[in-house]
């Protein structure tokens, strides 16, 4: 037999459609596992060089500090950080741009924040800037910052032509290897009595009882500059503090004004309104409350915040911490202002004690009037 001519004629064994089928979409299977393998590895490589990069002398440290968390906005003066309440990093609500709102110092060691944007029509020539505490931060009026002491407290950049125009910056300042500064002076809390305000020695003040007077009838010297008083600031912490463990939000949006500053606010708010309209609602210069330095704005300077949450606890609780809300609803012919539930006045737990039980203002308490001249 011719074996060459047997093996030709051997049968082949025939595959099926579905085994073909089958073998195919395992060596597409196979395909497709070993493109994601190496898209994978491409990534992996990217990510790798940019953390090589970022390692670079270009790279930005950060520092993180741990502290218990209150909310407030941005203040003019404040003292050092405590274990009871906290300064928080201010929020911006002006036109201003800052390279960043934080700023960690060792004592001695100088930094500046950089201005990245300024409100329309304004530029460097505007810039005044402001240290809170100047025992704790200085600042030049370029804006060079400078740790003196172990503390926190807050550098403001106002516009020279528009104080409304305010951004805050908060400086925190290390020293003796502390991370978190403390002071000697300690918020109070609602279960302690809320000091009184200090008195001041000058020439041209009005006083009663010890409680600093400024309406429409008795004004205050053009040069007097107080500056945020610190006990009021401090209580301020306190009050907030407490506010947001009931998951509430209170912080400050204005603190002390100088007279050209309310000069500035009341002159625009007459362009806008005309004079009767802005006496309603705005102190003529030497005559505001907040150049007494004993004032804070809270939230949001509008009627609705009247209706908020935060105003109603406001209302009960500011008392508990030296506080009264200075222009109450249904008062406006005897303040000589309108209701404004975000204007707090600090004068301590013995005399607000004695305005939230009585519901009296400032000038039912004294007896006195606030009317212009």
């Amino acid at each position: 037999m011719d074996n060459n001519r047997y093996e030709s004629h051997r049968p082949r064994k025939r595959v099926s459609r579905k085994t073909l089928r089958n073998r195919r979409l395992a060596a597409l299977a196979v395909i497709a596992f070993l493109v994601l393998l190496l898209v994978l590895l491409a990534a992996h490589a990217c990510s790798g060089d940019g953390k090589k990069k970022s390692g670079g002398k270009n790279s930005t440290p950060t520092t993180t500090i741990t502290t218990p968390t209150t909310t407030t906005d941005p203040a003019i003066t404040t003292t050092a950080v405590t274990t009871t309440a906290t300064l928080t990093d201010p929020v911006n609500k002006s036109d201003f741009k800052l390279d960043r709102q934080t700023i960690i110092l060792e004592v001695g060691e100088t930094d500046m924040p950089r201005v990245t944007g300024y409100p329309d029509g304004m530029g460097e020539a505007d810039e005044r800037w402001s240290s809170g505490d100047a025992t704790i931060a200085t600042v030049d009026n370029i804006g060079n910052i400078t740790g003196i002491k172990p503390g926190v407290c807050y550098v403001t950049l106002r516009s020279a032509s528009d104080p409304t125009q305010e951004v805050m910056i908060k400086v925190t300042v290390r020293g003796d290897g502390s991370t978190e500064a403390t002071s000697n002076a300690t918020p109070q809390s609602n279960t302690a009595e809320a000091p009184e305000p200090p008195v001041y020695d000058t020439e041209g003040l009005t006083y009663m009882e010890g409680v600093l007077i400024a309406n429409k009838s008795y004004s205050l010297p053009a040069t007097f500059e107080p500056g945020l008083e610190p006990i009021c600031y401090q209580q301020f912490q306190a009050l907030s503090g407490a506010a947001s463990k009931e998951g509430l939000s209170i912080y400050l949006n204005s603190g002390f004004r100088s007279y050209h500053d309310q000069e500035i606010i009341y002159e625009n708010y007459v362009k806008e309104d005309g004079k009767d309209k802005a006496d309603t609602y705005s102190a003529r210069p030497g005559f505001s409350e907040h150049q007494t330095g004993l004032v804070i704005d809270v939230n949001t300077v509008d009627d609705a915040f009247g209706s908020t949450r935060e105003a109603a606890w406001l209302a009960e609780h500011a008392h508990e911490y030296g506080f009264i809300i200075r222009y109450p609803q249904g008062k406006e012919s005897i303040t000589g202002y309108q209701y404004e539930p975000w204007h707090i006045r600090y004068v301590g737990s013995k005399l607000a004690n004695k305005l939230y039980k009585s519901g009296q203002c400032l000038e039912e308490y004294f007896n006195i009037k606030s009317e212009y001249n």
